[in-house]
């Protein structure tokens, strides 16, 4: 006899009937007249992280959400990730209802906002607030032209028709996939510093090879056979703690 439990696969599966957990992210998007919308989502994850022209992320939604219809419009947006203050998950559970507009839930809008770094550089690049409050951002631009995306418009609210594209834009009737370019990757000075110090993991403390080893697993990292200090990667990004055994092995890297 088995020993797991057969679960039904349903809407929002990923929501009632799966263990791990989901990241809770804040995308800001622009309204038709400027002002910034706030909606929380799980489903964003890395897309392109080498051997591209650019690095990407994907977000999957409703295609009628505010944030969806809002992307199909200016194809620009910000994922804003929080830390785990209660407070903040309270506010994404108020931002988080179907149907509420920008205009209903955005007046009483705990989260504080401040001008996206790239449109305080350049004022003709108009651009969603981020959000004071997170850890860090991310600023993206839509890639309209993947999948043949670049004629999916806003404002079918109900549902679209086919034909539905396979992985960028309308790929549903209710569904959308957005390809977002990163533009720009923000992150609180002081997470930053603390991370350059050590004070902080580069990653997630609760990821795989941190919890069996104890030591933090770094991003784009070499290490040199004989040596125990400092070392770079060819990609311009933090190395490794030369002292620290890498995720494969006892083998270099």
């Amino acid at each position: 006899m088995s020993s797991f439990k057969d679960l039904r696969v349903v809407d929002n599966f990923y929501q009632t009937s799966l263990f791990f957990p989901m990241p809770t992210v804040v995308i800001s998007t622009l309204c038709e007249d400027g002002s910034t919308s706030l909606g929380p989502y799980s489903l964003v994850q890395p897309y392109y992280v080498a051997g591209k022209d650019f690095y990407a992320m994907l977000l999957s939604c409703r295609n009628s959400s505010n944030t969806a219809q809002h992307i199909l419009r200016t194809g620009k947006c910000a994922i804003n990730f929080i830390s785990d203050e209660p407070k903040y998950f309270k506010e994404c559970v108020k931002l988080s209802w179907p149907g509420d507009t920008p205009a209903d839930k955005m007046p009483n809008c705990l989260f504080r906002l401040e001008k996206s770094l790239i449109e305080e550089k350049d004022p003709t690049d108009k651009r969603p607030m981020v959000l004071s409050d997170a850890v860090q951002a991310i600023e993206c631009t839509w890639v309209r032209e993947l999948d043949g995306a670049q004629d999916d418009a806003p404002g079918q609210l109900n549902g679209y028709e086919p034909p539905y594209h396979d992985f960028n834009g309308i790929t549903s009737k209710f569904g959308a996939h957005f390809i977002l370019k990163v533009d720009k990757i923000l992150m609180k000075k002081q997470y930053s510093d603390a991370i350059i110090r050590g004070a902080l993991p580069r990653t997630s403390p609760t990821c795989p090879w941190t919890m069996a080893t104890g030591i933090p697993r770094t991003s784009g990292i070499t290490k040199r056979p004989g040596r125990c200090g400092p070392s770079f990667s060819p990609y311009g990004r933090p190395a490794w703690n030369q002292c620290a055994m890498p995720p494969t092995g006892p083998t270099t890297r």
